[in-house]
């Protein structure tokens, strides 16, 4: 009996972990920066909270300025893949602010949604939906979420472009 006990016990500590439990991260590089977008799980519920966030460095040994919009550098929206229901471009400010990206530490931005859209247009009722609250919760389905940083590298709106994206999929049940 004891025997079985401590098979029982060995198979249920070699489990591997659940899937709504897998924490997602995909990097992208250029330019010396390094765009990576985490997500806490790779499967939530409907009407669960994604939790989501990205970061941006450098491999510079001194701070690096990248200007860009006033809102921060880093910008998100959600695809479902299935149909293309989406929030839309997100929407940024043209103010040029310089921003400094320390040396040697992740400039962390969280999850926030921007954007703006037509009565016309065939997502706006989801769009209005998506933007009335800031926690990131979608209906059922496979969900692209875009990441995208811009800016331009050094001080003012003149230096070399700064353009990185990534993207992670995360599944939302029923």
């Amino acid at each position: 009996m004891a025997l079985l006990t401590l098979a029982a016990l060995v198979v249920a500590c070699s489990s591997a972990p659940s899937t709504s439990e897998t924490p997602l991260r995909v990097v992208e590089r250029g330019s010396g920066l390094t765009l990576a977008v985490t997500a806490e799980r790779s499967v939530v519920a409907a009407g669960e909270e994604v939790v989501v966030a990205a970061s941006l460095s450098h491999d510079q040994p001194e701070p690096v300025t990248i200007s860009g919009s006033g809102t921060g550098l880093a910008f998100f929206s959600v695809t479902r893949l299935e149909d293309g229901l989406s929030s839309g471009p997100p929407v940024m400010t043209s103010d040029c602010v310089p921003h400094e990206l320390p040396a040697g530490i992740s400039t962390d931005y969280p999850f926030a949604k921007s954007g703006g859209w037509s009565p016309d247009d065939p997502n706006a009722e989801f769009m209005e939906l998506y933007n009335s609250d800031p926690a990131l919760t979608l209906p059922p389905g496979t969900w692209r979420i875009d990441v995208t940083a811009v800016g331009t590298i050094g001080e003012g709106c003149a230096g070399e472009t700064l353009d990185l994206a990534a993207s992670i999929e995360i599944d939302v049940t029923d």
